[in-house]
């Protein structure tokens, strides 16, 4: 209905026709606002572009890199709906622009010369269409960052994602380029404010709940729950090799939407806000993105690769039930994710060397990451002198493991927005299964299928398996305060634990496990499995990703069970998958487990869980006699 309601308004605005809405609003001729001269960057990928075969270039100079091309806007008029000073969409209009770009592709020449933006919607969200001057729609201008600032008159296009057609990719003889992102856009205009126009930031409530703006922001740290769900992954692209090492890297587009009751703080990293509007520490709060790539064949599920963490820094807050945007101070707008809003941030934004830092460095239950010694700042200077640049704490996967599509493997990509004091993570985690398909001069293409939900690992143990020897475990670890109010009274984290036995062979039993640690910061620094003293240990075998994993755990074998365990101070870090088999000539125990134990001597030291295994779950092992000595 919201979604509705929306593009009723965005109509009505264009056409200059009233529309109530069940509250009887009408929106004022004064909210549609004008804006066209001003300035602009485009940015094409010709980092990645040339593993299609496709070369860019600048006024006839090939790029091999991310450069920016800068042009001037044409007279011309792009209007924008602003109802209370917030953007709600676009009212019709066009941007005319020209610059010196063109893609080659053999004898295939695409100018990007004299081009028309047009409004439009996708997916019920605000994007621009590229024309050029044929009338051929080009690209698609998606996941725009937009910040008016009506006292300057001045508004800002930013981290808005080019994303190729159907057309484009026909015109240059590459079909694999269809709706692949293939640059990035920003603008700079002026923007006029129409006499009369209300820029209170009051906002409009859509909710039915009666919501108002005058009594916000409402935080977590009050007791307003944050639910932030992950509602898309729109893309999943190839973004070039990295040269020393030949891997492919890999990024996401994503799309999120706060149900939740709270206002979610979204400040950019060095950038706190003021005491007196966020009193919280550290005042520059941001959600934080993760992103993994598995691989489920030959009866194994593996993780291949694991990304860094990608900083969130600007919210769109678009499609909303109350955007109270207009109503706080321009320096806090796009940085609050307020109730219904939906942001975006594009698989370009998502591979910004600016935001990208390490997983480490992020308390995943309770999303705190401390500017001061990071990755970003590691003298505590206050302000972000560290940058990843092109590779760094990026997905990179070597290509020769993408390439047994024929041998039966599936493959799948997940993302994961960790939001301080979420209380449902699984919803604000989802996936798409994906096709790597290499192109004939080297780059890779996904064809991501629909989107789902939850974590991939579901698909090789659903979660409602009803077969003994297949089993799917949901772990969450309470509270060390569950009697305290929301949001002290949170779970320290959730793991899941995944077992399936088969016989490989008469009287032969290969136990396979994937274990992940989602959100526990502690993490897991062992894994044992009980095994009868009399049973035959044939063979085992300890995995994970590479680029967490340096080398496998050792497995031991003391008395009636093996343990995997790493060197000191090694742990099952937070969002990774490890796995663990045994190969032996005992048959599934009725009550058969395994033991999980964690590092410190806070409650728990260790987690039975009931999962197919030679023999019931251990109640002890070397590691937690440890820790009861050291405690």
């Amino acid at each position: 209905m919201l979604n509705r309601i929306c593009t009723l308004i965005f109509l009505a605005a264009a056409s200059g026709l009233a529309w109530s809405s069940a509250a009887d609003w009408v929106p004022e001729p004064t909210a549609a606002w004008p804006t066209g001269a001003g300035t602009g960057e485009m940015e094409l990928r010709g980092d990645y572009l040339p593993d299609f075969g496709v070369e860019v270039h600048q006024a006839g100079r090939p790029l091999r890199q991310r450069v920016r091309a800068g042009f001037a806007l044409e007279a011309s008029l792009l209007w924008l709906f602003m109802p209370w000073g917030n953007f709600e969409g676009f009212s019709g209009g066009e941007l005319r622009l020209s610059t010196d770009l063109s893609l080659h592709h053999g004898d295939q020449v695409l100018s990007l010369s004299d081009l028309r933006l047009v409004p439009a919607e996708q997916f019920r969200v605000p994007v621009l269409q590229m024309f050029d001057k044929s009338g051929r729609h080009l690209a698609n201008i998606t996941h725009i960052h937009l910040l008016a600032d009506p006292d300057r008159g001045e508004v800002t296009f930013r981290n808005a994602e080019i994303t190729a057609t159907a057309t484009f990719a026909e015109l240059l003889e590459r079909p694999e380029l269809a709706e692949m992102p293939i640059g990035m856009l920003r603008l700079d205009l002026a923007l006029e404010v129409p006499p009369g126009a209300d820029v209170s930031g009051r906002g409009m409530d859509f909710s039915g709940r009666g919501l108002s703006c005058d009594d916000r922001p409402l935080w977590p740290q009050d007791g307003h729950e944050v639910d932030v769900v992950l509602t898309n992954i729109g893309s999943v692209v190839g973004q070039g090799f990295e040269p020393s090492t030949g891997k492919l890297k890999i990024a996401p587009s994503a799309t999120l939407r706060n149900f939740g009751e709270a206002d979610v703080p979204w400040f950019r990293q060095f950038v706190p806000a003021d005491a007196s509007f966020y009193p919280f520490e550290p005042r520059d709060q941001h959600p934080y993105l993760v992103w993994n790539l598995y691989r489920i064949m030959n009866g194994r599920i593996e993780q291949l690769a694991a990304s860094g963490a990608k900083h969130a820094f600007y919210t769109i807050n678009n499609s909303c039930e109350l955007n109270c945007d207009g109503h706080v101070p321009l320096a806090y707008r796009g940085h609050v994710l307020w109730p219904g809003c939906l942001d975006v941030y594009a698989a370009g934004t998502n591979d910004l060397g600016l935001y990208q830092a390490p997983r480490a460095e992020v308390s995943p239950s309770t999303g705190h990451w401390d500017s001061c010694g990071s990755y970003f700042d590691p003298a505590c200077t206050g302000d972000q002198t560290g940058n990843a640049g092109d590779w760094e704490h990026r997905l990179l996967v070597d290509p020769q493991e993408l390439n047994h599509g024929d041998e039966g493997a599936e493959y799948f990509v997940d993302a994961w927005y960790v939001v301080q004091f979420d209380v449902d993570i699984w919803n604000t985690m989802g996936f798409r299964q994906v096709n790597p398909s290499p192109g004939g001069h080297g780059g890779y293409t996904f064809g991501p299928g629909p989107f789902q939900q939850g974590s991939p690992i579901s698909h090789w143990v659903s979660e409602d398996s009803r077969d003994p020897m297949s089993v799917h475990r949901v772990i969450t670890v309470p509270s060390l305060t569950p009697d305290e109010p929301y949001p002290n009274n949170m779970p320290q984290g959730h793991l899941r634990v995944l077992g399936r036995a088969e016989e490989v062979d008469d009287g032969l039993w290969r136990y396979r496990y994937a274990v992940m640690n989602f959100d526990f910061d502690r993490g897991i620094e062992s894994f044992t499995i009980a095994l009868p003293a009399e049973a035959e240990l044939i063979d085992v075998w300890m995995g994970g990703p590479p680029d967490v994993l340096a080398n496998p755990w050792t497995a031991s074998r003391s008395g009636n069970q093996i343990e995997f365990q790493g060197q000191a101070g090694e742990i099952l870090p937070w969002f990774t998958l490890y796995n663990f088999e045994v190969l032996t000539d005992a048959a599934p125990a009725d009550d058969g487990g395994a033991l999980l134990t964690v590092p410190g001597c806070r409650e728990p030291g260790s987690i039975a869980v009931e999962v197919p295994a030679p023999a019931s779950a251990p109640l002890g092992g070397r590691i937690f006699q440890d820790r009861l000595e050291a405690c």
